[in-house]
């Protein structure tokens, strides 16, 4: 078993939680943490976490952030996390419409990024929403 704890800068989402696995999306690509998982330290991208507690699998949208492994701990320190049954999928498909219509056109390239990620975020926060 995996000890896990998510956490934002405002709040504990998750406190010594119990799983069998864990997934994060890592800047890279999405890593799996299995018990006895090598300790790890890795910046989060924006996407799925999930993790597999008590036969049930549960997912959060997640963006940026940090992640670190270490004796059977996985520790998620994120700027933004939402569970799957909290999110409001009109306005998530509200916010990919919204962030879609600020890429159209000549953007500097700092607003462009910004939009992006933005959009990013609304596209997995539609597809995790139940």
């Amino acid at each position: 078993m995996i000890t896990l704890d998510i956490a934002t800068p405002t709040k504990k989402v998750v406190e010594g939680i119990k799983c069998d696995w864990v997934k994060i999306p890592g800047a890279r690509g999405e890593l799996q943490i299995l018990p006895n998982h090598t300790d790890l330290l890795t910046i989060l991208g924006t996407g799925l976490l999930s993790f597999m507690q008590d036969g049930r699998e549960r997912k959060f949208a997640v963006s940026y952030g940090f992640a670190e492994v270490r004796k059977g701990r996985v520790l998620v320190l994120a700027e933004t996390i939402e569970e799957s049954t909290n999110i409001d999928k009109a306005r998530a498909m509200a916010a990919k419409k919204k962030a879609e219509e600020a890429l159209i056109g000549v953007l500097p390239e700092g607003t462009f990024n910004k939009h992006q990620l933005k959009l990013q975020r609304a596209i997995v926060r539609q597809n995790i929403a139940q």
